[in-house]
C-alpha cells in the first residue's frame, strides 16, 4: 500500500504482460538489473579489440601472431566495431563465420582467434560467458605437410649467407619453430653436451625441452658458434630470409639434374615439418619426437608427419657442409 498510484499501475501492467510467461516481476527485475550493470561496464568491440591487442603486445607475443589477430579482428570489426561487446550474440558470430565464404580451414582459424579474444572479454568482466563457444565447431581433414628433400636442404644451406645458416640448420635438423629460433641465444646451444636448450621463455608452449644435436647439425653450427649473442642476427624469420636464396638453390639443383619442386612452392613450416617427418622415421618413437618438438603425440601425428622411409631419413641427417 506504500506504492504510489503510478507505481501500482506500472506493476499491474507488468504483471499482466508476464502472466502468460509464468515468471515473477522480481525475477524480471533481477535479470534486467544484471543486464543493465553489464551494459554499463562493457565497451564497444573496437575499444575492446585495441585493448586485447595491447595485452598481447605486453605479453610479448610474436609479431607474426599479433599481425594475425589484428587482421582477423579487423575483419570482424567491420561489422561489429560499434557494438557493445556484451550485445554480440553467438548466432550473430556463427552467421558471420559462415558468411565469410572461405575454406573450412580459414573459418576455423577465424573462430579460434575470436574464441580467444572473447575469452579475454570474460576475464575482463565485459561479458558473463564466451559466445563463440556456442558457435558451430569446424571440422577439417588434417593436411599432409610438405617437406624438403635432402638435396633441397643441402642446396639451400650452400646458397645461404653465413648469417642465415644457423637459423636454417636449427629449423631443419632440430625442428625449432621460427619464433623459437628468433629468441634463441648461443649460450643455449651446447655443441659439446649435444643439446639445444629451449627454455620456457623461448618455447611456444612455455615449457622447456632439450633437443638433441645431430652430427650434421653440429657440423653446420660449429663454424658460427659463439659464447653469447643471438643465433639469428636478423629480425626476420627464417622463412622470410630463405626467399632470397631459393632461386639460387633451385638453379644449383637444376645444374645437378635434381628436382627443386618443394623449394619453389616452399611448404608451410617446411623446415620444422621436414625435421619431424625424418626424425620420426629415424627413431620410430612418436612420444620421443613429440617431446623433442614440444608437441603432444596426437598433434604431431595429425599435423606434422609425412611418411618417409628410414633410408630417406638417414640421408636427411647426413647432409653436411662442403669440406
Amino acid at each position: 500500500m506504500s506504492l504510489s498510484d503510478s507505481q501500482r499501475v506500472d506493476a499491474a501492467k507488468a504483471l499482466e504482460k508476464l502472466a502468460s510467461l509464468n515468471v515473477s516481476l522480481t525475477k524480471v527485475a533481477e535479470e534486467y538489473s544484471g543486464r543493465a550493470q553489464l551494459l554499463f561496464r562493457t565497451v564497444p568491440f573496437k575499444t575492446f579489440s585495441e585493448e586485447y591487442q595491447a595485452a598481447k603486445l605486453a605479453d610479448k607475443k610474436t609479431k607474426l601472431y599479433r599481425s594475425d589477430i589484428r587482421f582477423r579482428l579487423a575483419a570482424f570489426g567491420r561489422v561489429f566495431d560499434n557494438r557493445p561487446v556484451a550485445t554480440i550474440e553467438a548466432r550473430e558470430i556463427d552467421d558471420w563465420l559462415r558468411g565469410l565464404g572461405l575454406s573450412l580451414s580459414s573459418r576455423k582459424n577465424f573462430r579460434k582467434v575470436l574464441h580467444a579474444a572473447f575469452q579475454f572479454a570474460v576475464l575482463r568482466g565485459y561479458i558473463p560467458e564466451n559466445p563463440v563457444a556456442k558457435t558451430a565447431k569446424v571440422k577439417t581433414m588434417p593436411s599432409i605437410p610438405g617437406i624438403l628433400t635432402p638435396a633441397e636442404i643441402k642446396a639451400l644451406l650452400d646458397c645461404a649467407d653465413a648469417a642465415m645458416v644457423p637459423g636454417i640448420a636449427l629449423g631443419a635438423f632440430a625442428g625449432l619453430r621460427d619464433a623459437e629460433i628468433g629468441r634463441m641465444e648461443w649460450g643455449k646451444v651446447d655443441l659439446i653436451g649435444g643439446f639445444v636448450k629451449v627454455d620456457a621463455a623461448v618455447a611456444k608452449t612455455s615449457s622447456r625441452r632439450l633437443v638433441p644435436i645431430s652430427d650434421n647439425l653440429r657440423a653446420w653450427l660449429a663454424p658460427f658458434a659463439k659464447k653469447t649473442g643471438d643465433v639469428r642476427e636478423s629480425e626476420r624469420a627464417p622463412y622470410e630470409l630463405v626467399r632470397g636464396v631459393r632461386k639460387a638453390a633451385c638453379r644449383r639443383l637444376a645444374e645437378l639434374g635434381e628436382s627443386s619442386a618443394n623449394l619453389e612452392k616452399w611448404p608451410h613450416n617446411a623446415l620444422r615439418h621436414s625435421y619431424v617427418s625424418y626424425r620420426l622415421a629415424l627413431v620410430s618413437n612418436a612420444a620421443q619426437v613429440a617431446e623433442e618438438c614440444g608437441h603432444s603425440v596426437q598433434i604431431m601425428k595429425q599435423h606434422y608427419r609425412e611418411l618417409v622411409t628410414p633410408g630417406e631419413a638417414a640421408k636427411w641427417f647426413e647432409v653436411l657442409p662442403n669440406t
